[in-house]
C-alpha cells in the first residue's frame, strides 16, 4: 500500500506546491509504476479487465476505442508492408535490441515483452507505443486545469486527514484542510502549462511526416490514416455540439502527436 501521506501544516513556504516530499514523490511514481502492465497500456485488454465495455454514455471508451483501431490500422499496414513474415521480425537484430532495451530500462515486471516474434506481436507493440504517446497522453494530461482549478475536487495538499467516520466533517474543518491560497497559486501555474496548447503543437491529426517515407503505399497508408481521424474528429465534434457535457479531450485535432511536455 502506499505511504501514508505527508501532511503540511498552515504557514509552509508558497513555494512548496505539496504536501508530499521529494522522497514522497518518487515512493509514489515508483510504486504506481508497479502497477502499470503491458495489459493496462493495450486499452482494448484494460477496458475488458475493468468491466467498461458496456457501460452507457462512457466517451473516453468509445473515442479511445476508435482512435486505437485507427492506429492499429495504419500501424498494421506498415508493419505488413516492410516484414515480409515472423522471421523477419525475429531475426531484426536492432528492432530486438531497442525492445530489449524498453524492457530492461522500464518495465521489467510488467508483461511487456522483451522480444518480438511475431509480425502480430510487432503490431501490438508499435500501437501501444503510439497510442501511449499521443492518444492516452491527452486523456490524462489535457483535463487537468479542468478538473484541478476548483481546489476541492483535487486538492494539491491537505492539512488535516480526511474524516473517517459520518458526521464529523463541518466546514471550517473543510476550508482547514485544503491548501492556501498561495499554494493553490502555485498550483494553478502548474495546471494551467500541463492543459495548454502551446504553439507549435502537431496535433495527431494534422501531420504525419510523408517525406520520410519514398514508396507510394506507406504514403496512402498515411493519407489513409489522417482521413480516418478526420472521420472520428467529426463525430466527436458532432456529439460535442448536442451535448450538455462535451468531452473534447480526444478530438484528434486536439491532441498531439508526441508527448511534449
Amino acid at each position: 500500500s502506499l505511504a501514508p501521506p505527508v501532511l503540511p501544516t498552515r504557514g509552509w513556504p508558497s513555494s512548496q506546491g505539496s504536501g508530499v516530499s521529494y522522497e514522497g514523490r518518487l515512493l509514489v511514481v515508483q510504486q504506481g509504476l508497479e502497477q502499470v502492465t503491458y495489459m493496462s497500456l493495450c486499452i482494448p485488454d484494460d477496458i475488458c479487465h475493468c468491466g467498461m465495455s458496456h457501460v452507457p454514455n462512457y466517451h473516453y471508451r468509445d473515442d479511445m476505442m476508435s482512435l486505437w483501431e485507427a492506429i492499429e490500422s495504419f500501424v498494421t499496414g506498415i508493419v505488413t508492408f516492410y516484414y515480409g513474415g515472423d522471421a523477419a521480425v525475429s531475426g531484426d537484430t536492432e528492432l530486438q535490441a531497442w525492445v530489449m532495451d524498453i524492457f530492461t530500462n522500464g518495465f521489467t515486471t510488467s508483461g511487456v515483452p522483451s522480444l518480438l516474434q511475431t509480425v502480430a506481436e510487432l503490431i501490438k507493440f508499435l500501437t501501444t507505443v503510439m497510442f501511449t504517446c499521443s492518444v492516452q497522453h491527452a486523456a490524462v494530461n489535457s483535463g487537468q486545469y479542468d478538473l484541478g482549478a476548483f481546489v476541492p475536487s483535487a486538492p494539491s495538499s491537505m492539512c488535516h486527514r480526511p474524516p473517517c467516520e459520518k458526521g464529523r466533517a463541518f466546514l471550517q474543518h473543510f476550508l482547514d484542510t485544503i491548501p492556501e491560497v498561495a499554494t493553490t497559486a502555485n498550483i494553478l501555474v502548474v495546471l494551467i502549462l500541463f492543459s495548454s496548447q502551446l504553439k507549435g503543437r502537431v496535433s495527431l491529426a494534422s501531420h504525419t511526416p510523408k517525406e520520410q517515407f519514398m514508396e507510394a503505399e506507406p504514403r496512402w497508408l498515411i493519407w489513409a490514416f489522417q482521413g480516418r481521424l478526420e472521420e472520428i474528429r467529426d463525430r466527436i465534434e458532432k456529439r460535442n455540439h448536442l451535448a450538455e457535457l462535451r468531452y473534447n479531450y480526444l478530438n484528434p485535432l486536439e491532441m498531439e502527436n508526441s508527448i511534449s511536455i
